[in-house]
């Protein structure tokens, strides 16, 4: 009988020290050593597990009783930091493939002659000519807005009164009214 627990002990450490023992089984290990007589073969542990036993708990500021009230808190925390990590990575994981699936120009058309293309392999091109276009303008709006704040007053009202004329020139010539409201909004001109 002496035997079967030895083994069972040498089991116990086995599995004590890869981090795998229920509490009840850490209990039978620190009972079982906290005896006087242990066989020679495993008194060599003794000071081991005594010390995560008691010193550990000691250097960490735990008595035997709140042991496992502590473990278990701390397998809580970093049971809810590796879950935090998980759920992290999968939805930086699923925004990536979103994003490499996601076409600014999807829902785009253009219509031509009166028909609505919105094949997108047909007007990408042209999407892209108007943006570099917008682009370009906008630049030439900043250096315009650049030499006017340098003129005096009234050649400064004078040429953004010809400007705001100009965008009103086109707003006017847009038929969709929604449209012409948004853009009016977007040039600041009063409708």
């Amino acid at each position: 009988m002496m035997e079967e627990e030895n083994k069972y002990i040498e089991t116990l450490l086995e599995r004590f020290f890869e981090g795998q023992t229920s509490n009840e089984e850490e209990r039978r290990l620190y009972h079982f050593f906290d005896r006087e007589e242990i066989p020679d073969e495993l008194a060599q542990f003794k000071p081991i597990v005594k010390y995560f036993e008691s010193g550990l708990m000691e250097e960490m500021g735990l008595r035997k009783d709140t042991k496992v009230r502590r473990l278990k808190k701390i397998q809580v925390i970093w049971g809810s930091i590796a879950a935090s990590f998980l759920i992290i990575m999968f939805g930086s994981l699923l925004f990536l493939k979103n994003a490499e699936s996601f076409d600014s120009y999807e829902g785009s058309y253009i219509v031509r002659n009166g028909v609505r293309i919105t094949d997108l392999n047909l007007i990408r091109p042209e999407l892209e000519a108007a943006i570099q276009k917008s682009v370009l303008l906008e630049q030439q709006a900043d250096q315009l807005i650049e030499r006017l704040t340098a003129m005096d007053d009234s050649r400064e009202v004078e040429i953004l009164q010809k400007f705001q004329d100009h965008n009103q020139q086109i707003l006017d010539n847009i038929q969709d009214e929604k449209i012409r409201i948004e853009i009016g909004k977007n040039l600041n001109l009063n409708l």
